[in-house]
């Protein structure tokens, strides 16, 4: 613990399971005091519980398609905490697996509510309400490069994810608030909801780093994005995939 992170106030969405757990755990361990949020209620308790004491870290109950739920995590983080100067917008859902011809408008809409719109409310938020802090919105590789079948819907919304984290630290350079907003670009990273199917594949890959990543490969550089020592990257995208991108 070196304390990159005292006396800062993040909220991770998505912080109570996978890859957001890892990343509330190790700002915890960097001096963070953390709001988790996510829309399984006892697990959220549980794992605030099990993380450190109410006066580091709570849960929150939130859907982060919806504007109202982001305004009550932002108000109660507020009032607990006294400032906020971290988001991690974490929280997101896997495609449905099909071709484009065989995606229903309502499949495509869900996936595009959670992970570009839950997104695009968070970074409109924080930047309403921070004056100063980081942003960091977790996208994909395949945000960047060029899908395999099947995931059309889920690239759109990580592509998306890419594109606004830009716009977003050019609006807030001309706003005149010291606000970093960057992207983050995992992989396939080992968590429970990877299918056993895939985990076969992984073990015969030719990727130069033939393994999924782990929760806190991403958590050690999102915490790195959230600290000081980032001051000066905005506007940047930080791609941890095992070599995927460099492969092709």
């Amino acid at each position: 613990m070196t304390n990159r992170l005292k006396n800062k106030v993040a909220i991770v969405t998505g912080g109570i399971s996978g890859i957001g757990k890892a990343i509330a755990e190790d700002f915890l361990a960097e001096g963070a005091q953390v709001v988790i949020t996510g829309r399984r209620e006892s697990l959220g308790v549980q794992v605030a519980s099990e993380l450190g004491k109410q006066n580091q870290i709570i849960y929150l109950y939130q859907d982060i398609s919806n504007e109202y739920d982001w305004n009550t995590v932002v108000e109660k983080t507020l009032s607990h905490f006294g400032h906020w100067d971290i988001l991690v917008n974490n929280a997101g859902i896997g495609g449905a697996g099909k071709l484009i011809v065989d995606t229903s408008l309502d499949e495509w809409q869900k996936i595009i509510d959670v992970n570009l719109t839950g997104t695009f409310l968070g970074n409109k938020i924080a930047l309403q309400n921070m004056d100063s802090g980081s942003i960091v919105n977790v996208s994909s590789v395949l945000g960047i490069a060029t899908p395999m079948p099947g995931v059309g819907a889920y690239a759109a919304s990580k592509g998306g994810t890419r594109a606004l984290t830009k716009s977003a630290a050019v609006e807030t350079i001309k706003m005149g608030k010291n606000i970093r907003v960057n992207s983050i670009h995992p992989s396939l990273v080992d968590t429970d909801i990877v299918p056993d199917s895939y985990r076969e594949g992984i073990k015969s890959s030719k990727e130069p780093i033939p393994l999924m990543g782990k929760p806190i490969d991403i958590a050690k550089a999102v915490t790195y994005l959230s600290s000081d020592e980032a001051s000066y990257g905005t506007g940047a995208e930080l791609v941890i995939d095992g070599g995927i991108l460099a492969g092709r």
